[in-house]
């Protein structure tokens, strides 16, 4: 006899229409996450860029546009005193997470990112293809790192770097840190790496758990 983990229920006309539904929002969720991003990205190229060089990549001046400071004092002067920035500045990544492999020659750092995206990419979908449509938290946060991973791709594929815009700095307790800029295709791969963990530590193994109850219920 199949075990119910093997046996693939058959779907009734409405849960099929909900299936297809699912699917529409979230590539409707991806599309639009793409499109803000890639929207954001042209709006800070346009205001916070104020010089590049037109052959080298690495040649360029942003400015940065502080939008909120809870000590606008403590920012400016660099008084010892706590303060948590959030402001714009046009910023140039040519590598991965705050900056690595930018270094690597052209020849070398584009086809990697080029490959480690397209695999990034290919093994998203085969997660999202294979995880059931009721797990909806998992679905939704491989949504958000598929998009993330594509709003980059496509600066790498346009540009040859990707454009970060988002600056957050802070000073508590004397630690003074500038984090490295970002966009919106990262907050989305953070906050979907995030998700998807929460979802294994504390939804996964209650599935686990069903299936094993509704595996012994068959073969009993």
């Amino acid at each position: 006899m199949a075990s119910a983990e093997n046996t693939q229920p058959v779907l009734t006309p409405e849960a099929r229409r909900a299936k297809r539904m699912s699917i529409i929002c979230l590539l409707l969720m991806v599309l639009g996450s793409i499109g803000l991003d890639q929207i954001s990205k042209t709006h800070a190229q346009k205001s916070l860029m104020v010089w590049s060089d037109p052959k080298d990549l690495a040649g360029y001046q942003g400015q940065r546009f502080p939008l909120w400071s809870s000590n606008v004092v403590a920012e400016q002067t660099g008084e010892e005193q706590s303060f948590v920035s959030i402001g714009t500045n046009y910023v140039r990544n040519l590598g991965a997470a705050w900056g690595a492999l930018a270094s690597l020659p052209n020849g070398v750092r584009v086809p990697f990112f080029y490959f480690v995206t397209f695999l990034a990419v290919v093994i998203i979908l085969m997660y999202m293809r294979s995880t059931p449509v009721h797990h909806r938290l998992a679905i939704f946060a491989l949504a958000l790192i598929l998009s993330g991973a594509v709003g980059n791709f496509i600066d790498r594929f346009r540009f040859g770097y990707v454009i970060d815009w988002i600056d957050v700095r802070w000073s508590v307790l004397g630690w003074r840190y500038d984090f490295p800029n970002f966009n919106i295709a990262d907050s989305s791969i953070s906050v979907g790496v995030a998700l998807l963990l929460v979802d294994m530590a504390f939804f996964e193994r209650g599935r686990a758990e069903r299936n094993v109850r509704a595996a012994t219920a068959t073969t009993a």
